[in-house]
């Protein structure tokens, strides 16, 4: 009776082991993608955009939401869509590659590392990840909505508000010189595929 009971234990447990397929890792579709950057000026009360290629990329799903994943930033390839005049735009261009921003000679890459995912309601996440700007790392929670997701295929968007100070990105923050805000913008659309 008892060898019984446990062959039966056994067979249970395989079958519902066998239910149970592993994640699957996707690998972010780079020309289908997006990061888009917004900057807000205070004193003018306008803001600046532009775009951000991302390098690489993977995300791991369970079929049903996004399990983990992690993002390389190129920072060299930021862009400035809303100025017209050549000049002004390699400009500010310039301005963001240099050590008042990003200091992208001497940190080319940023990277974000989701480490856990929570639905909160319908097709939105709470996203919790990494990010990593000028080599400093920062824990950032932001919500991912979920367009589509199977284990071959992911369609998501993401909208994160980024602390300027947490990344030592310092330009125009003195008091007595407030010019820009404290927080930036990226808004992600993500495309990955097996």
């Amino acid at each position: 009776m008892k060898k019984s009971f446990f062959v039966m234990l056994a067979l249970v447990a395989t079958t519902l082991f066998s239910f149970n397929t592993p994640d699957e890792t996707l690998s972010v579709d780079l020309s289908s993608s997006q990061l888009k950057w917004t900057g807000y000026h205070l004193a003018k009360s306008y803001e600046h955009w532009g775009y951000i290629n991302l390098k690489s990329g993977n995300v791991t799903t369970d079929g049903t939401k996004i399990t983990s994943g992690q993002f390389v930033i190129d920072m060299n390839t930021i862009t400035n869509k809303d100025l017209e005049q050549e000049k002004d735009n390699a400009k500010l261009v310039g301005h963001l590659k240099s050590d008042d921003f990003f200091a992208v000679s001497k940190f080319p890459e940023a990277k974000l590392v989701i480490k856990s995912t929570e639905k909160k309601s319908g097709n939105i996440y709470k996203t919790v990840a990494d990010l990593t700007i000028r080599g400093i790392t920062k824990e950032i929670t932001f919500d991912t909505e979920i367009n589509s997701i199977s284990k071959t295929e992911l369609e998501a968007k993401a909208k994160l508000r980024v602390k300027r100070t947490d990344f030592e990105v310092m330009y125009g923050w003195s008091i007595e010189n407030a010019m820009l805000d404290g927080e930036f913008q990226l808004d992600v659309k993500l495309v990955a595929k097996k």
